[in-house]
């Protein structure tokens, strides 16, 4: 009997404390959640002086690739290219989404565009376009790169089509997210 008594009260005491694990768990989601959509939005309103990301960061439960994401963002929009392009590339590095990573290889050719490395910007497009062949805004930058540079893309005018060619995706399956890791000197 004892020990039945002594099971309940052990019983007891774990589902009080899975309940306080529990409501912590609530609380830094809601939290984390709070200050994300407050970083966003100060980012959309162009006040980039603000460290909500940074806190967000700090949290239990925080999503790493979609807050680094949001500083790449933060940092595009403050011109500091540099640092952007680092967030994007940990974003790269770390993120398991395919959206994430498309979002990030399209920031990077916009970027390196920028920097008028056309190059590196094409074979960012075109891994943006490998994990989303349905990106429009990748393939009107990438013609754009072919149309304003026609002297580094001379023996490939004829890639610069929006029609993607029948097979060239299930070719390129096994590829997604190997190329453009190398970082181009920004």
């Amino acid at each position: 009997m004892r020990a039945l008594y002594a099971l309940c009260k052990v019983r007891l005491y774990l589902i009080i404390l899975g309940g306080l694990c529990l409501c912590f768990g609530i609380y830094q989601k809601h939290w984390y959640s709070d200050l994300l959509q407050i970083g966003v939005k100060s980012i959309e309103a162009n006040r980039l002086d603000e460290q909500h990301l940074e806190e967000a960061k700090k949290g239990l439960f925080s999503s790493d690739e979609l807050v680094v994401y949001n500083m790449g963002v933060r940092a595009y929009r403050g011109d500091n290219l540099r640092k952007a392009s680092e967030y994007f590339y940990e974003v790269i590095r770390t993120s398991h989404d395919s959206f994430q990573k498309k979002l990030a290889y399209y920031n990077l050719g916009n970027i390196l565009t920028q920097l008028e490395l056309p190059a590196k910007a094409a074979e960012m497009y075109r891994e943006s376009l490998r994990l989303d062949p349905t990106d429009w805004e990748s393939k009107y930058n990438l013609e754009r790169l072919y149309v304003f540079y026609p002297k580094t893309f001379s023996g490939e005018s004829n890639k610069a089509s929006l029609e993607q060619e029948p097979g060239e995706e299930q070719d390129d399956r096994r590829h997604r997210g190997q190329t453009g890791l190398d970082r181009p000197d920004i």
